[in-house]
Order: C-alpha cells, then sequence, then structure tokens
C-alpha cells in the first residue's frame, strides 16, 4: 500500500522544499561564479542524508571520462554559507585534474530541509502497520556540526560511486567551521587521505578531554529543548529554535580532540589568516599541526582578516590545490 504526505509548510521554512522528492533528480548544469577552466565541466550532484534529498555541485575536469582514476575531492562551506561559496577551490582543484564536489548542507542552498511531524501520531506494539496521511514541517537554516559531518561523509560515499573516481585518493577542504570538520572527518573516516582546513575553528585546544558537562545556561536549553520539542510553525519560531539547537551543539563539538585519530599516512594543510581578530586560527592551526603525526604544513596569509578577500580566497584556493595534488 502507498503511503501518502501532505506537507504543511510555512513559506519561509519550506525555500526549496522540492528538494525533498523521493527520488534523485537528474543532475543539470549550474552556472559557476566565474569563467571555467578551460574543458572543467558544472553540474550538480545529489545524494541522501537521512532521506533528506543533498545537493553538491560537481565539478569535473578535462578530458575525465569512465576510466579516468582521478583523485577526487569534497568541499565544506562555512558555517552559514553554501556550496557556492567554493567555487574558487574547486575550479583551483578541477584545473590540476581533480574531481571537485562542494556540498550544500542540509537546509541550505539547494539541498532539502530536514523533515517534522507536524502532530502526535499514538502507535502501539499491536499496531505493526498503518496507512497515515501526517502533516509534515521542512526546516532550514539548521546549523549542527555533527550533522553538517555527516552530510560531508555521505557526498565522500556519492564519489566512490563516479566511474573514474580513484577510491583511494579522496581528499577534502573545509572553511572556518569546516576546518575543523576537515579534522574531524580525517579522524573518523579512513577513505579520506588529505586535507585543508582554510581560516580554520577548531575547537577544543587546551580542554581536557572528558564526558560533556554543561554549563547552567545550557543545560537550561536542553531542558527547555527536551519538554518543549514540537517543531516551530512560523517563520520566527524556526529562527528561534535553529539558534537554539546550534548553541547546544556547538557547546560540545571538540574537533581538535579528534587529531590523534588521524593516521600518520594522512596530510594535513592550515590556511590561516594572519591578522585574523574573529578567532586566533593561527594558534589553534600551529597547536594542531604539532599534535599531528604525519605530514603537515601551515601556510599564513599575511594580513588577512577571518573573511578573506576575493585575492586571498583566490591564493588560498591556489594553495589547498597544490598541496592536495602533491599529497594525494
Amino acid at each position: 500500500m502507498t503511503r501518502t504526505f501532505a506537507l504543511a509548510l510555512c513559506a519561509s521554512l519550506c525555500l526549496g522544499a522540492a528538494a525533498e522528492a523521493q527520488s534523485l533528480k537528474a543532475p543539470v548544469a549550474l552556472t559557476a561564479t566565474s569563467p571555467l577552466p578551460s574543458g572543467v565541466k558544472l553540474t550538480e550532484a545529489r545524494w541522501y542524508s537521512e532521506q533528506v534529498e543533498v545537493s553538491g555541485r560537481l565539478f569535473t575536469p578535462a578530458n575525465f571520462s569512465g576510466t579516468s582514476n582521478a583523485r577526487a575531492v569534497v568541499l565544506a562551506p562555512a558555517w552559514g554559507q553554501t556550496a557556492q561559496s567554493l567555487d574558487a577551490y574547486a575550479e583551483a582543484l578541477a584545473a590540476k585534474g581533480i574531481v571537485a564536489l562542494a556540498v550544500d548542507y542540509r537546509g541550505w542552498g539547494r539541498s532539502g530541509g530536514f523533515i517534522y511531524l507536524n502532530e502526535r501520531l499514538d502507535t502501539y506494539d499491536k499496531l505493526r502497520f498503518s496507512d497515515r496521511t501526517p502533516k509534515l514541517i521542512i526546516r532550514r537554516g539548521r546549523l549542527e556540526p555533527e550533522l553538517q559531518i555527516q552530510d560531508v561523509r555521505n557526498a565522500i560515499t556519492y564519489l566512490d560511486s563516479i566511474p573514474g573516481v580513484d577510491r583511494g585518493k579522496i581528499g577534502m577542504v573545509g572553511v572556518d567551521m569546516a576546518g575543523g570538520h576537515v579534522i574531524s572527518v580525517l579522524g573518523m573516516d579512513a577513505r579520506v587521505k588529505a586535507g585543508v582546513a582554510v581560516t580554520p575553528i577548531i575547537a577544543g585546544k587546551g580542554v581536557e578531554q572528558k564526558s560533556y558537562i554543561p554549563s547552567a545556561a545550557t543545560r537550561a536549553d536542553m531542558i527547555r529543548l527536551a519538554r518543549n520539542g514540537a517543531p516551530p510553525t512560523t517563520p520566527e519560531a524556526a529562527k528561534a529554535r535553529n539558534a537554539l539547537e546550534s548553541r547546544i551543539a556547538v557547546a560540545e563539538y571538540r574537533p581538535f580532540w579528534r587529531l590523534d585519530a588521524i593516521p600518520a599516512t594522512d596530510a594535513v594543510q592550515f590556511i590561516v589568516a594572519g591578522a585574523d581578530e574573529k578567532v586566533k586560527t593561527a594558534d589553534n592551526a600551529q597547536a594542531a599541526a604539532d599534535a599531528l603525526k604525519g605530514s603537515k604544513d601551515v601556510h599564513v596569509i599575511a594580513g588577512a582578516k577571518h573573511a578573506l578577500t576575493a585575492a586571498q580566497t583566490a591564493e588560498a584556493a591556489r594553495t589547498a590545490a597544490d598541496w592536495l595534488a602533491s599529497k594525494l
């Protein structure tokens, strides 16, 4: 029996709700932010994270085919950014013959949103099967590190499925908070052999590795969410819920603790802004590099702030592409 679903959607919560299709759409051509290098092609890639369709910008190098045996890199955008913000990095990689896949996290860009029931459905063990028509809420704009990491790892699996990609030569680039994701993914997923963390936020330096103890404020947030966890039904409530969940998730995210799990065979580069006033990325990156067992490098962009200019981004992209081309 086919189960049907009626979607109760609030306009600002459901931007891009068409992405919740039950089967993957055919890849479509996308527009690059600048002229592509000669022979490089840009199309949309799609895969699933927990039944939500995720979108990515797939850059394939000139003469790429099902028999290419090409290296490949997943790119993860900064906090609150989309895959398109990584075009400079992806183009630099593709120009060196490397397949590049930039990710739109769930709830961002062209990816689908998080799906929630908008009503309570009573069930019990004797009811082994039922055909319902529930109302759903689709929420966008959630920022949770571990869920972003899951989207990245599913993107790695997608790359595994592409004929012409060498599964033994997969890397990762991450910017800002996703620079910490590079550390997390390398420490969790042996399929990734090299990474570049750009202006990274790598929380956990100097923090004792022990079970999580929430602050009084965080504990209050957790209690409020646990006791009143029904999905928000207005744009204002969705924004507030996103902020609440992000605070809780970030409070216990410690990618620095995963450095020990990165094998000595992996290579990691840190690209830091020399005049970063937002976070001490240079200090954290150097401490992270010192803790690594394998090949590592710290490249400083002199005078750069945390948000790189277009020229500084181009430098970071060239530096990252050169490093990954030499290490994969």
